[in-house]
């Protein structure tokens, strides 16, 4: 049975957000990640409030039919611009920022962007952008290997092929990207990415993540090559579909204010819900660290 949690929306311009808050105390903004719902953060936020945060547990952009603006991109600019608007549209002055897939990169575009508004950032499954790039040609096939989703989503016929047999497609990426995952929490995940994706306007949306990297509009955001004046915990996965540490070690040269690498070593592209409690314990540790005066 699917767990149901409560959301509700908010409009500031032309934009809309629909989220779950809960708790009080500094807020905690938790950002999913593809193929995947606010849900997964659940039971995590809900420990967040019991340790005296405040959540806030938004859909991505696109995630729902309320949330999509008519001809607003997906660029990293876009997406950057995405979090400051929600901390403006909930009237926070500032936010510690935990992101997973998109959702960490996400973070990485408002720590540039808004400095001042992000506390500190935890992105999951994905290292800082400016250190994915092949260093040679093994590395270079290797990452066409992992990514070649980015491929397969820039065919025209992307949204009718993943529709195929019931989103086989998504279940393949569940698969492939977390072999180990198994139980009834990871068949919910899935189901509920399913859910999402049967509105049309919701599964091109998520799509358009991926063309917006190769398009030729897309609005870069010049900042993001800086180093990040913030602090962050960074979170991998030991059997993630990259299978590399690198490009996270070299990310943690690229805050300012320091930040950890934390590795689960049996977990694949969902860390923080494979080893959920690892995770949930070193944010929560985490954030005592950084939020204490």
């Amino acid at each position: 049975m699917l767990t149901v949690l409560e959301f509700q929306n908010i409009t500031q311009g032309e934009q809309t957000w629909r989220y779950h808050d809960a708790g009080r105390g500094h807020p905690i903004v938790l950002f999913h990640g593809f193929p995947d719902t606010p849900h997964s953060f659940e039971r995590i936020a809900t420990s967040l409030n019991d340790a005296g945060y405040r959540t806030v547990v938004p859909y991505l952009r696109g995630y729902h039919r309320d949330t999509i603006v008519p001809g607003r991109g997906y660029d990293a600019l876009s997406l950057a611009e995405d979090v400051v608007g929600l901390l403006d549209a909930l009237g926070l002055e500032s936010a510690v920022l935990v992101g997973h897939d998109w959702g960490a990169t996400l973070l990485y575009g408002a720590a540039a962007l808004a400095p001042e508004r992000i506390d500190a950032i935890v992105p999951i499954a994905i290292a800082h952008p400016n250190t994915l790039k092949p260093r040679n040609a093994l590395q270079a096939v290797g990452l066409l290997i992992m990514a070649r989703h980015f491929i397969y989503f820039q065919l025209p016929w992307s949204e009718a092929r993943t529709r195929r047999n019931d989103f086989a497609y998504i279940e393949r990426i569940y698969r492939r990207w977390a072999p180990s995952w198994k139980g009834p929490e990871r068949d919910e995940a899935l189901a509920r990415a399913k859910e999402a994706f049967r509105d049309p306007d919701v599964l091109t949306a998520a799509i358009d993540y991926y063309r917006a990297m190769a398009a030729k509009t897309e609005r870069p955001l010049d900042k993001l090559g800086g180093p990040l004046d913030t602090r962050g915990l960074m979170v991998a996965g030991g059997k993630d579909f990259g299978g590399h540490l690198g490009p996270y070690k070299r990310s943690q040269a690229l805050f300012e204010k320091g930040a950890e690498v934390l590795v689960m070593p049996d977990a694949g592209h969902w860390p923080h819900r494979e080893a959920e409690t690892k995770f949930t314990d070193a944010l929560i540790r985490f954030l005592g660290d950084t939020l204490t005066p």
